[in-house]
């Protein structure tokens, strides 16, 4: 039986991690969790030091202060063990026999990366309600004119793409040799994209495989990890990271995808997500305030 090594950067997310360790040594192919604390200060190394004493399987490492998620994914892979290597996360839940029907499939499709269907829960939602709502996102997974991915989407069967959800599996050698990113800044938005063009230019194989299935939880108001800055400086992390991303992967890119002119593209894509995440919030909450001083005490507009 293959072993893997589950490798969780993780930046005060203690909660989170308390259920995501056990979960993960719960499937037998998981032969160690390997943690990498990214200036946390809620506790997160004294537990790790409590539990590493106590359970083998478990190892971690300290940053010290915060360096980022790539970088602390390439400093948990560096110290794997086993000769498979998953891209854990603190708030992520698998499916019964997850890593036997990965492995599985990727023997039959031949991948050198392979990803499951990953699914993004509400807190009010149960898994099965999880899984009906995503059921219904349309094709096609991958988006070659906005470079996205949808990665709950419910492919009939396992499809080779240039793109894929986060949670990765691997052989180590795989992930040693084409690395993160550490070049992404804040959030680190794109840093998954561009571990997964980087394998697409090495000549590696990437295969999305629905009959794998993982949770991820969406926590309102989550200011922990990459999720602690303001609205506009994600905005501007996610609009600097994607200008890094398209440079870099330019060729590629041309290959792959259907963006047109690059530049274009990048000023598009700016102008999006400056509309959608500053400047319609902004007008919400102006709007809000007007309505707030309009209305009077009984809830009720004045009547002009």
């Amino acid at each position: 039986m293959a072993r893997v090594s589950v490798v969780i950067p993780t930046k005060d997310r203690l909660p989170y991690l308390r259920q995501a360790i056990p979960m993960f040594l719960s499937h037998e192919e998981v032969a160690e969790v390997v943690v990498v604390v990214d200036g946390s200060q809620d506790g997160t190394a004294e537990y790790l030091a409590a539990l590493t004493a106590s359970d083998p399987r478990i190892r971690y490492a300290d940053n010290g202060r915060n360096r980022g998620l790539p970088y602390s994914r390439n400093k948990g892979i560096e110290l794997a063990d086993a000769e498979y290597v998953f891209t854990g996360e603190d708030d992520l839940e698998l499916s019964d026999g997850f890593f036997g029907t990965l492995f599985s499939h990727m023997a039959d499709s031949a991948a050198d990366v392979i990803s499951g269907r990953n699914i993004f829960r509400f807190e009010s939602e149960t898994k099965a309600e999880a899984v009906l709502r995503t059921d219904k996102i349309p094709a096609p997974a991958v988006d070659r004119r906005k470079i996205s991915i949808e990665t709950g989407f419910a492919a009939s069967d396992d499809q080779e793409q240039p793109l894929l959800p986060a949670p990765m599996l691997a052989r180590t050698e795989l992930f040693r040799k084409v690395g993160y990113g550490e070049e992404y800044e804040g959030n680190f938005w794109r840093e998954e994209s561009d571990f997964q063009l980087s394998a697409l230019s090495h000549g590696y194989k990437l295969v999305y495989c629905p009959h794998a299935i993982s949770f991820n939880l969406v926590i309102e108001n989550d200011r922990t990890g990459a999720h602690d800055s303001t609205a506009r400086q994600w905005t501007m992390y996610v609009i600097k990271n994607n200008w890094r991303f398209i440079r870099k992967h330019r060729a590629l890119i041309a290959e792959e995808f259907d963006i047109g002119n690059p530049r274009v593209y990048i000023s598009k894509f700016t102008v999006r997500r400056v509309c959608k995440h500053l400047i319609v919030p902004a007008l919400v909450r102006a709007k809000c305030r007007t309505l707030a001083v309009l209305r009077p005490a009984s809830g009720r507009p004045e009547s002009s």
